[in-house]
Formats: structure tokens, C-alpha cells, sequence
């Protein structure tokens, strides 16, 4: 009879809470990843003078995943992209330790998604 709110209580729900948290841990390393990755690419295909930039990019990947402003931290290379090298972009995103539904968001962890592109030696005019 004891044994059973034992077990409630010390293990399913604190394995529960981590469950309910891991669909935000996997969202938010998704989005961070796909910022990372279409920022380097749009920064190697239209140049560091276009009006597609990768804070504008990476503002729409916020959006698209419904996060708040601010949450992915870019880190992109200013200079311009010369032929036959790479460019490295990095975005860091907050991660929450636990996300639960009544309680909100308790404790955070920094991620960093890296993506590098590399420049084509041939055919570039810029």
C-alpha cells in the first residue's frame, strides 16, 4: 500500500515532467539549427550587401516556431565572403531545463548550432 505513492511520487512524475520537457529541448536545438543553416546559406548566395540578412532570417525562424523575439543569438561573420573559403554562422537559443505547463519554464541551458558554407571558387562575381 506504501509502495505505491512511493513510486508516483519518485518516479513517474519526474519522469512525466522530463517527457512533457523534451518535445521543447528538440524544438528549440531544431530551431536553432535551421537558423544557423539558412543564415550561412543566404549570407554565401546574395552577399553581406543584401537586403535578405541573416537577422532578418533568423527573425522569420522565430516566428515560424512561434518563439519569442530574441530567443536564437546570432553570431555571423561581417566581412565579405570571398571566393573559395568558408563562412561559419552560430546561434545560440535558451533551452529551458524543465518546461511544464502550469509552472512555465524553470532553470535554462545556452545551446550553440553551428553551420559552415563554403564560398564556390568559380562563377562568383561578387
Amino acid at each position: 500500500m506504501i509502495e505505491f505513492p512511493m513510486v508516483i511520487g519518485l518516479v513517474l512524475i519526474p519522469f512525466g515532467m522530463l517527457a512533457i520537457s523534451a518535445s521543447t529541448w528538440v524544438e528549440r536545438q531544431t530551431a536553432a539549427r535551421d537558423a544557423a543553416a539558412e543564415s550561412a546559406r543566404a549570407l554565401v548566395l546574395t552577399g553581406p550587401a543584401s537586403t535578405i540578412t541573416p537577422e532578418l532570417i533568423v527573425q522569420q525562424i522565430e516566428q515560424g516556431y512561434g518563439l519569442p523575439a530574441g530567443t536564437l543569438q546570432l553570431s555571423a561573420p561581417a566581412n565579405a565572403v570571398v571566393p573559395g573559403e568558408s563562412i561559419t554562422v552560430a546561434v545560440t537559443v535558451e533551452i529551458p531545463a524543465l518546461a511544464l505547463p502550469i509552472l512555465g519554464n524553470i532553470g535554462s541551458v545556452d545551446w550553440t548550432a553551428e553551420h559552415t558554407e563554403r564560398f564556390p571558387d568559380y562563377g562568383a562575381d561578387r
